[in-house]
């Protein structure tokens, strides 16, 4: 790492500003992207990789890059400098978390009661709109007062908090969520409230409680969650038996790869990669706006075993498996992409789920992770159809009921077919 690039990494971490450093793997060079900023396509990349809070190799233009996350530290803000919040702001600091106390009770919030943490004597509306929580932000309401409390929850639900915590017994809890309902909150937001607060451990001691409180913060940040699917869209291709670029072309007032791209954006898919070859700038342009990753296949006339090769090497670490799709199957579904993850949670993670239009297998394909390795060997134009061939005894078919799993647009003839 250059000196330059590490002093910005640090002065950035001092003003709160998250950065993802990118490499690349060829020449060396090193780029700093803001992920809340960078529109290019690897900005976009970077904001990914910020999302998931992980770093990954990608490939975008025929070159590899690397990208490095460097996030802010994850934070716990505990409302209400109570004794409880004491003990709880001297534990979460030692456990690592950035601790800020807010309470408008001037008594209660003196420095001298917490010392080297940052205490804010302010309402809590008005200290979280000047500092915002985020997906890395734990919000502990312990001022056991409605009229701080509330306003304190009410901020926390309605950000990305990771976790959200409020003191009381169950009665107090279940006033406290008939107040919320009436400033507006729905049940579901509701529901993220952990409230009475912290692990069932019998705590009675403001050191126990807050024993309790950061090992339930803990569980919720470490707890395993539900699996992680994440999409391939191919659209590289020359459509050569169309003559010009069928993913560009208009149906149902939207490019043809648009419509692929947003079912599968409506569907549990998470992250969605999209992988471009031919003509990369119109299909980056038909999908402009679009929450996607691009990925360039820059050996795109290979075939689809290139394609499938550039999806899998750009995929997060965490994912599970990887749904492929085909940017030119306007029909599918999200109704039909959730049913084939349903299907592969049951199966215990080890089966491929294909889906089938009158039993017979077509797109999409749910893979395994622990087939990654293989697809990676894949040559050719036939994509990974050998391989599950290769693969029945452990096949999940999810019959779609029509044509659309088989129902691709290769030529004019089928493009005006499925216009009319």
């Amino acid at each position: 790492m250059q000196r330059e690039t590490l002093e910005k990494l640090m002065t950035a971490r001092c003003d709160g500003r998250p950065l993802v450093r990118a490499v690349n793997l060829q020449s060396g060079e090193e780029r700093l992207l803001d992920p809340s900023a960078e529109t290019s396509a690897l900005g976009r990349a970077a904001a990914a990789a910020a999302r998931e809070d992980t770093g990954r190799r990608i490939t975008l233009d025929g070159e590899e890059w690397f990208l490095s996350v460097y996030p802010l530290p994850r934070e716990v803000v505990i409302v209400g400098a109570v004794h409880i919040g004491q003990a709880l702001a001297s534990l979460a600091g030692a456990a690592g978390y950035g601790v800020r106390v807010i309470d408008p009770r001037a008594p209660y919030a003196a420095t001298e009661r917490f010392a080297g943490i940052a205490v804010e004597h302010a309402w809590p509306d008005e200290a979280l709109a000047r500092q915002p929580l985020t997906a890395r932000s734990a919000l502990v309401a312990l001022a056991h007062d409605p009229k701080i409390d509330d306003m304190a929850l009410a901020a926390a639900l309605r950000s990305d908090a990771f976790y959200v915590g409020a003191l009381g017994s169950v009665r107090t809890h279940a006033r406290r969520l008939t107040r919320l309902s009436e400033m507006g909150l729905t049940q579901k937001e509701l529901a993220k409230i952990h409230g009475p607060v912290g692990l069932a451990i019998g705590a009675r001691a403001p050191a126990e409680i807050a024993i309790a409180v950061l090992a339930e913060l803990i569980k919720v940040r470490r707890q395993k969650s539900p699996l992680r699917i994440a999409g391939i869209v191919l659209a590289a291709g020359t459509s050569s038996r169309m003559g010009r670029n069928k993913l560009i072309e208009n149906v149902a007032g939207k490019p043809l790869v648009r419509q692929a791209v947003d079912a599968a954006l409506t569907s549990r898919l998470d992250p969605l990669l999209v992988v471009t070859g031919h003509e990369a700038e119109k299909i980056g342009a038909a999908l402009s706006g679009a929450p996607v990753t691009l990925v360039h296949n820059s050996d795109y006339r290979e075939g689809l075993s290139a394609s499938l090769r550039t999806g899998i090497a750009a995929l997060p670490q965490d994912c599970d498996g990887a749904m492929v799709l085909l940017g030119d199957m306007p029909g599918i579904s999200a109704t039909l992409i959730d049913r084939l993850i349903a299907a592969f949670d049951a199966g215990m993670n080890g089966s491929i789920c294909v889906a089938t239009g009158h039993g017979h297998r077509g797109h999409p394909v749910l893979w395994p992770r622990a087939f990654f390795s293989e697809i990676m060997t894949l040559g050719g134009d036939k994509g990974a159809r050998q391989l599950l061939d290769a693969q029945v005894g452990r096949l999940i078919e999810i019959e779609a009921g029509d044509d659309t799993p088989l129902t691709d647009i290769d030529t004019q003839e089928a493009l005006a077919a499925y216009r009319g």
